[in-house]
């Protein structure tokens, strides 16, 4: 008798196992289902006017329908202008997505990328030159407001040198995006590769991404 009850107790203790193996699967399918979302901002810091992409990213059909119309998500960004937000949303397990950016009179001119996205993530993609080189980025917004100040964060296409007032505070890098400086002048308060970096379009106390060029500022973002 005492062999037959350890012979249940053994079963039971199987199916107990089974069954916590099936639910731990049948939870990863769901997660793998969830809808998630994403917010982009586009930013033409290009010479002419541009549309920009995005489309489903999957391994086996690449880039393929990227710039087909039916994936304009922002049609007719003024050249150094931001465009509309778009709001993305997809099943946790599609989080792969292509973006793509072409000149909007010729259709030509046309470049790309692609990136993998966060539930939730809130995001500047900007298309910029560099000697001749067109590219799109991506980076995050990040607002971070301060009383009386202009705070702002720079994206350049080159190495330049950054004065706030008399002191160099960095150098920035090649598509990458700097920390945030906090300027009390609109006009005078911010140089970049020697030249003064208007800001009076702004307000004070709020924070802004600025793309830069060898020739000063091409756009001014507020995050």
């Amino acid at each position: 008798m005492k062999n037959v009850n350890k012979g249940l107790g053994l079963v039971v203790l199987l199916g107990l196992s089974a069954a916590l193996t099936g639910c731990g699967e049948g939870s990863d399918e769901l997660d793998e289902q969830l809808s998630h979302d994403a917010k982009m901002s586009f930013v033409n810091s290009l010479d002419y006017m541009a549309d920009f992409h995005a489309k489903k990213r999957s391994i086996s059909s690449g880039y393929s329908g990227l710039f087909d119309s039916g994936s304009v998500v922002s049609a007719d960004v003024p050249a150094m202008e931001v465009g509309k937000t778009y709001s993305y949303n997809y099943k946790a397990i599609n989080n792969m997505i292509n973006l793509g950016v072409k000149d909007s009179n010729s259709g030509e001119k046309q470049d790309r990328m692609n990136t993998t996205l966060k539930d939730g993530a809130n995001l500047w993609v900007i298309a910029w030159e560099s000697s001749g080189d067109r590219a799109l980025s991506v980076i995050s917004k990040k607002q971070e407001n301060k009383a009386d100040v202009f705070n702002v964060r720079l994206f350049a296409n080159g190495s330049y040198d950054v004065m706030v007032g008399e002191d160099k505070v960095t150098t920035t890098e090649k598509g990458q995006v700097t920390g945030y400086y906090s300027v009390s002048s609109c006009a005078e308060g911010l140089k970049v590769g020697g030249n003064a970096i208007d800001l009076c379009n702004g307000d004070f106390g709020k924070s802004y991404l600025l793309v830069v060029d060898a020739n000063g500022k091409r756009v001014m973002a507020a995050e």
